[in-house]
C-alpha cells in the first residue's frame, strides 16, 4: 500500500505534505500555520491516518 501523501490540518484545513518516512507518533508541522501535530493511525494502513492537535 503506498503512504499517504499529505494530511489536513486539524487547525487550519490546510494541507500538510509528507516526505514520505513518517509515521504514526510522529510530529509534523503544518506549512500554513504553523501548528505542531502528530500522526494518529494504523502503522500498515497509512491511507486511514489523520493529524491530530499536539500542544
Amino acid at each position: 500500500m503506498r503512504p499517504r501523501q499529505e494530511l489536513c490540518c486539524p487547525i487550519c484545513q490546510a494541507d500538510i505534505p509528507l516526505a514520505g518516512d513518517e509515521g504514526p507518533g510522529d510530529e509534523i508541522f503544518c506549512t500554513y500555520c504553523g501548528a505542531p501535530c502528530k500522526i494518529e493511525g494504523d502503522p500498515d494502513s497509512p491511507r486511514d491516518w489523520d493529524a491530530e492537535e499536539d500542544f
